[in-house]
């Protein structure tokens, strides 16, 4: 209907929230030696697609099970929404320099729609102080939005996009004998404040104008 564009903004989003948890780590306290220090690995998943991964252990060959080790992290985008309250005009354009071109040529991103983007992210702890150590390495820093800098469209200016944390709560996953997996799941869910763009369109920039002032007798510009 209006012709195929794509400019990567919620892509470039996605990315951007993901790379704000990619450090996350836990501490074990050892009663002998060093502690241990483990990297909580960040994938892409729901809750319940996730969830099944850990509880059926998967197989590289007929005899060889492979069952996936906690902490571990998910998160996914629920929902895109409008967000009218943001939107400054119908018809506003956003424009850039052309790289290269000294400003001669010009990027025009039309159609700018603010919308609000749903995540949630979801921790998953087999002991409750490594849960504890994730909460505590997440909610400080949302008091009560982070912003993240980025460009979402190539070439475009960069914007401040607040992201949000509007809920948080703790449950525990537990079925079956005792010989099941215990699982403790931290759930967080985010606003990102962001934008969507129409086509992107390249216009020339003015470089220079001329005008004609008639009407004014007896007049000298040069007065102060």
């Amino acid at each position: 209907m209006f012709g195929y564009y794509y400019n990567k903004g919620l892509r470039r989003l996605i990315v951007g929230f993901g790379s704000l948890f990619s450090n996350i780590e836990v501490v074990h306290d050892n009663a002998v030696g060093t502690d241990t220090r483990l990297q909580v690995p960040l994938t892409y998943a729901s809750q319940e697609k996730f969830i099944q991964r850990l509880l059926n252990p998967s197989s590289i060959t007929e005899g060889t099970r492979i069952e996936n080790q906690l902490p571990r992290m998910s998160f996914h985008v629920s929902n895109v929404t409008p967000d009218p309250s943001r939107r400054r005009s119908r018809f506003s354009t956003l424009s850039t320099g052309v790289a290269g071109t000294n400003c001669a040529s010009l990027n025009e991103f039309s159609n700018e729609t603010p919308v609000n983007v749903g995540i949630s992210l979801f921790a998953y702890t087999r002991h409750v102080d490594d849960m504890l150590q994730i909460i505590e390495q997440i909610i400080p820093f949302f008091t009560p939005d982070h912003v993240i800098k980025m460009e979402l469209t190539d070439g475009g200016t960069v914007l401040n996009i607040p992201v949000v944390l509007t809920s948080n709560n703790i449950t525990d996953r537990y079925e079956g004998d005792f010989n099941s997996r215990r699982i403790h799941i931290a759930t967080f869910n985010f606003i990102a404040k962001t934008y969507l763009f129409g086509k992107v369109a390249q216009t020339s920039s003015i470089a220079s104008s001329t005008i004609n002032i008639t009407g004014f007798t007896g007049y000298n510009l040069n007065d102060s």
